[in-house]
This record gives C-alpha cells, structure tokens and sequence, in this order.
C-alpha cells in the first residue's frame, strides 16, 4: 500500500514539476536528443561492423547449415 501512495505522490510531483518549469524540460531535451542520436548512431554503426566482420568469417558455416547440419568434406 506504500508503494502505490509513493507512486502516486511522485507522479503528481512530477506532473506538478513539467508544468511549472516546461520551458526548462524543453530545454534539456534540446541538449540531451542530439547527443543520444549520436550515441545510437555509434552503437548502429559498431553492430552493422561487427555483422560484416561476422558474415565474412563465418561462410563456411552458413554453408553448413544451409545443408542440414550435415558436415561436407571436401575431395582432395
């Protein structure tokens, strides 16, 4: 039961906080949209690497595994 009064004060604190002081979200989102976006473009940018880096090492085994599973040796 304390946890939903908790809750419940913190929201309207917080519903109560946005609207007085609105101007000064909007401008921490102004500063903090940019940098996430630079943030997720890093980590875009570090998977679509490390994928290319993984998909030139591995044809072999996507061979393999488009054959069943079966293992195939090659005729020397």
């Amino acid at each position: 039961m304390a946890n939903i009064i908790f809750g419940l004060v913190a929201l309207a604190l917080g519903l109560w906080g946005l609207s007085v002081w609105w101007w000064s979200v909007v401008e921490m989102l102004r500063g903090i949209v940019p940098l996430l976006l630079i943030i997720l473009g890093f980590v875009a940018l570090g998977a679509g690497i490390t994928r290319v880096r993984d998909e030139g090492s591995s044809g072999a085994v996507d061979l393999a595994e488009g054959l069943g599973g079966e293992t195939v040796a090659k005729d020397e």
